[in-house]
C-alpha cells in the first residue's frame, strides 16, 4: 500500500492506541477519510478486556493486532515492562508529581483520568513495532484513536513533509495534544519514548518535574519532546476530526455534550469548531492544498478571537451552503 509524496512513494500504517471505541459511529468515515486518503494499513495496539468488541470493523480491517490484558491497576503493566527490561527502579514515587498525567495507576496518590494508560501503550507499541519487525515495512506511522469522527478528508501525507513530526493544531492544554501524531519511521521510536524515563530514571525525572504541580499528559509530552530535542521538528496541520461518544458509551474522562441533531455526544467542542472550519475550506475549494493548510491556521487563530466569530457569522449569512455544515 503506497502513496506518492515528494517525488517518491511512501507506505503508511495507521495505529489505534489503547482501545477501539465507538466503531458504530466512526469506522466508515475513519476508513474513507483517513485510511483510504493515505492508502494505509491498519494496526491495533489495544487493551484486552470485556469491553473490546473484537467483531467490530477495526479488528476485521487490521493487519496487525497487538493486545495487552487489562489489569485492575495499570501500574502492574508498567511493572511488567520494567521487569522485561531488567530494571528495578521505584517509579511509583512519580505519583507524588501532580496532577493528572499518570491516571490509571493505583496508589495513595493516584491521579484521575487515563493518561498513565496512554503512556503505557506508547511503551508497549514501541516494543511491538520492534519485536515484530514492522519499522522497516512503512515510511510513516500515524498513531491515533478510534473515536475520532472524520467527516472531512485528513490532510494527505503529500502535504506533510517526512522530515517533520506532525501534530494537529489544537487541544494542547499547555503542551502538545496526545490524540494524533504522524512520524516517519526514523522518528516513531523517539516519539513513542516519552514514557521511557518513568521506568529508567524516575528519580531524576521527578526532580526535573517538581517545579510544576499541574502536570497533564499534554504538558508531559511536550516536556519529553523538549528533553529529546524533538521540538524544532514539530509542525502543525489542520485539526479536521473531533472526538465523539455514543449515549452511554465508555469513557474515563470527559463525557461530552449530547447533540440531538447529530445523535451523539461531542466530547470537545473546540475540536468540533475546528472541524467546521476545515469543512468550510474543503467544501469551498474541493480538497487540501498548501494554501488551504496555511489559510486554516490563520482562520483558526481568528476564530479564537471575537473577530473570528464575526467572520463565521458573516459566512453563515453570505455562503448559501454554510449552514448545511453540521
Amino acid at each position: 500500500m503506497t502513496i506518492r509524496t515528494h517525488g517518491r512513494k511512501e507506505s503508511a500504517l495507521v495505529i489505534i492506541l489503547a482501545e477501539t471505541r465507538e466503531h458504530a459511529l466512526t469506522f466508515d468515515l475513519f476508513k474513507e477519510n483517513l485510511l483510504d486518503v493515505m492508502n494505509a494499513d491498519l494496526g491495533l495496539c489495544v487493551a484486552r478486556n470485556p469491553r473490546e468488541d473484537t467483531a467490530n470493523p477495526f479488528y476485521s480491517h487490521a493487519r496487525y493486532i497487538w493486545t495487552y490484558k487489562e489489569p485492575d491497576d495499570w501500574g502492574d503493566a508498567f511493572d511488567d515492562l520494567q521487569r522485561r527490561r531488567g530494571l528495578r527502579n521505584d517509579w511509583r514515587t512519580l505519583l507524588q508529581i501532580r496532577d493528572q498525567w499518570l491516571g490509571g495507576v493505583r496508589g495513595p496518590d493516584e491521579h484521575p483520568g487515563s493518561a498513565g494508560i496512554l503512556l503505557f501503550f506508547r511503551l508497549f507499541l514501541k516494543d511491538c513495532l520492534v519485536r515484530h519487525n514492522v519499522l522497516d515495512r512503512y515510511d510513516r506511522f500515524i498513531v491515533t484513536r478510534s473515536d475520532f469522527m472524520h467527516r472531512v478528508p485528513h490532510v494527505p501525507l503529500t502535504l506533510l513533509h517526512p522530515d517533520y513530526i506532525w501534530i494537529p493544531d489544537g487541544e494542547d492544554y499547555g503542551g502538545y495534544t496526545d490524540r494524533h501524531i504522524i512520524a516517519h519511521r526514523k522518528d516513531i521510536l523517539p516519539v513513542l519514548s516519552v514514557a521511557d524515563r518513568i521506568l529508567t530514571e524516575p528519580q531524576a525525572l521527578s526532580t526535573e518535574m517538581s517545579h510544576c504541580a499541574n502536570w497533564n499528559l499534554e504538558r508531559f509530552i511536550k516536556f519529553s519532546f523538549v528533553s529529546m530535542g524533538l521540538v524544532p521538528r514539530i509542525r502543525r496541520f489542520p485539526y479536521t476530526m473531533y472526538t465523539v461518544r455514543s449515549a452511554g458509551g465508555h469513557t474515563r474522562w470527559r463525557e461530552g455534550v449530547y447533540s440531538e441533531r447529530l445523535g451523539y455526544c461531542i466530547k470537545y467542542y473546540d475540536e468540533y469548531r475546528s472541524y467546521k472550519l476545515a469543512a468550510l475550506l474543503v467544501r469551498q475549494h474541493g480538497g487540501w492544498n498548501r494554501w488551504q493548510v496555511f489559510l486554516f491556521r490563520v482562520l483558526r487563530r481568528l476564530v479564537e478571537s471575537g473577530l473570528g466569530r464575526k467572520i463565521l457569522r458573516l459566512c453563515r449569512s453570505v455562503i448559501p451552503w454554510y449552514p448545511e455544515i453540521t
